[in-house]
């Protein structure tokens, strides 16, 4: 994956790998109340609910938000900052404009790719 000036998804990826320890198997694991890593995948369905967590303890209302809302976020965030459709579907992994167009919110404009 290319690097991101800001919030760059490699950076964090690294950082992670770091402090967990990790070597082998599944990047994103469950976590107990105790803070043990495990070394089970994170339940697909955990991310919905990690994310509403999150929003709550940030005081923003949750309801209606979901693991789509990140991919949803990313695309439109990536638009707003003038990448490309090519560079978005590349990087996102898309292989049709009309995934692609789902995801954009309508009046954020395509554009060049910043890096």
């Amino acid at each position: 994956m290319p690097a991101l000036k800001r919030l760059c998804p490699v950076q964090a990826t690294e950082q992670w790998l770091t402090l967990s320890g990790i070597e082998q198997g599944p990047l994103f694991r469950g976590i107990d109340r105790w803070g043990h890593l495990s070394e089970q995948p994170l339940n697909a369905n955990s991310v919905s609910r990690l994310l509403r967590r999150a929003l709550l303890r940030s005081g923003i209302e949750a309801e209606g938000y979901s693991a789509h809302s990140l991919r949803r976020g990313f695309a439109t965030w990536a638009s707003r900052n003038q990448w490309s459709t090519e560079a978005l579907m590349a990087y996102v992994g898309w292989r049709d404009m009309q995934s692609a167009a789902r995801y954009i919110e309508s009046h954020a404009p395509f554009g060049e790719w910043a890096r």
